[in-house]
């Protein structure tokens, strides 16, 4: 008989959840903040709710709609100038707070078994445009914002986020995360990151680096004679047959680098249809107006960089391991499709920003739920569940989120329906042979044990 989830493990889920979501700890950061000045007929709580659990976002809604929502939710009646004044500096600082306060308690399952890896690290950004008078957020052309996220693979928690301008550099945002990386951490990161002295950095703290290279970039071996000689990529490439893998170990990356990185690299020759495959993303790039970071000149190669050991993944295993990356791109497809958070009308900034952090409210509470049902269905089930499914029926249960903050003892309740939701409607489905994040760190676990024994 499959084990059952228990009522003790559901809690667990909404424990700290519950605890931000006190009235009692909500009034006190509106005080703290200079949002509740004095007793008025829109509480803490409603404000928080309007900008996170109600539906909508309030950046796509108008101020007469958001008014009739919270005439028909609270049966609260405010003037739409009433409710756009509400919209200040000082509501934004309490939203980041409440979102702060979240994102320093996510749930953290114990984790009881053994990885290849300490954390699994993945480090991306997510853009967009803004209106052109948002002076405060500088964009490529107009005014555009990014949001920087670094997403912890093993227990699906967010390790850091910023909101920047959209003008902000990720190769220096690299660079103030660096102090948290611990030893056998695992760092995945796209191509705007990288830079020698960031992987050197991560190599310094004790942790692995698994990154593509940059198409400025050029390699060196040493010879007989100690000398560094560069390495032909071109004839490279062109020896390799589709598919094939070949690894050089001690190689230097750049040519007049100080501290050179002297690292193990993996060349893999994509088949057709994998070349296919980037070229149809380079094309799409292109026309978005976007300028694509290859690794190389040559799109029917990969050039991969690691300082991971040869007996913890081997050669072959590389490429897998790094497109686990593409799980935070899952994530901010979620960000966009489902939650709107890009879709911003002409409105004034600080409703905007009411906007941002209300969203990031419902994201963090959305992924923490939908990915810890998501584990214990596998624990308890070893049913994989796909992340965009799972995030997407939590975030039909929102709403329901005002019932837990007036009424606790529904949340187990809750709970149960969210869970029983995931397991009926979130399996994952296989597509062709493609292998999901499961078979890839299976597969890393079982070769790293296997060299190991």
């Amino acid at each position: 008989m499959a084990p059952t989830v228990s009522d003790k493990e559901l809690q667990l889920l909404f424990k700290e959840v519950l605890r931000t979501f006190s009235i009692e700890q909500l009034e006190y950061w509106a005080v703290e903040t200079g949002f509740m000045k004095r007793k008025t007929k829109l509480k803490p709580e409603h404000f928080l709710l309007l900008c996170s659990c109600l539906g909508e976002s309030i950046g796509k809604k108008s101020l007469v709609q958001l008014c009739a929502q919270l005439c028909a939710t609270f049966d609260l009646k405010l003037t739409a100038e009433g409710l756009n004044q509400r919209f200040n500096p000082q509501a934004v600082k309490f939203l980041k707070k409440v979102f702060e306060s979240l994102f320093s308690k996510q749930l953290a399952m114990p984790i009881t078994e053994k990885r290849v890896f300490n954390r699994i690290r993945i480090l991306d950004s997510t853009s967009f445009q803004l209106p052109a008078y948002y002076d405060e957020y500088k964009g490529a052309n107009e005014s555009g914002v990014k949001i920087q996220l670094e997403y912890e693979l093993y227990q699906s928690t967010f390790l850091h986020l910023l909101v920047q301008e959209g003008i902000a550099s990720d190769s220096q945002y690299a660079k103030v995360i660096k102090d948290d990386i611990k030893p056998g951490d695992l760092c995945l990161r796209d191509l705007g990151y990288f830079s020698t002295e960031n992987l050197i950095d991560i190599d310094k703290q004790g942790g692995y680096f698994l990154s593509r290279m940059k198409n400025n970039m050029k390699l060196y071996q040493q010879n007989q004679d100690g000398k560094w000689e560069k390495i032909d990529l071109i004839m490279i490439s062109e020896k390799l047959k589709r598919g094939e893998v070949l690894e050089l170990d001690n190689i230097k990356v750049g040519r007049w680098v100080k501290n050179p990185l002297i690292t193990r690299v993996i060349f893999t020759k994509l088949t057709e249809e994998q070349e296919a495959k980037r070229q149809i993303h380079i094309d799409k790039k292109r026309r978005k107006g976007k300028k694509p970071l290859s690794a190389q000149k040559n799109i029917s190669i990969n050039i991969f960089l690691t300082n991971i050991p040869q007996n913890m993944v081997k050669k072959e295993d590389v490429f897998s391991i790094y497109s686990l990356r593409w799980q935070i791109e899952i994530l901010f497809k979620t960000w966009k499709s489902l939650f709107g958070i890009h879709e911003v009308k002409n409105i004034k900034k600080e409703r905007f920003e009411c906007h941002l952090y209300g969203t990031l409210i419902q994201l963090l509470l959305c992924s923490t739920l939908a990915f810890q049902c998501r584990r214990m269905l596998y624990m308890k089930h070893q049913m994989e569940t796909s992340e965009y499914k799972s995030i997407s029926i939590v975030k039909e249960f929102l709403p329901l989120f005002k019932e837990i903050i007036f009424n606790r003892g529904i949340i187990i309740k809750v709970c149960k329906l969210i869970y029983h939701s995931i397991k009926l409607n979130g399996k994952k489905c296989r597509r062709q042979q493609n292998s999901t994040v499961f078979d890839i760190l299976e597969t890393a676990y079982k070769n790293y044990i296997a060299k190991a024994s």
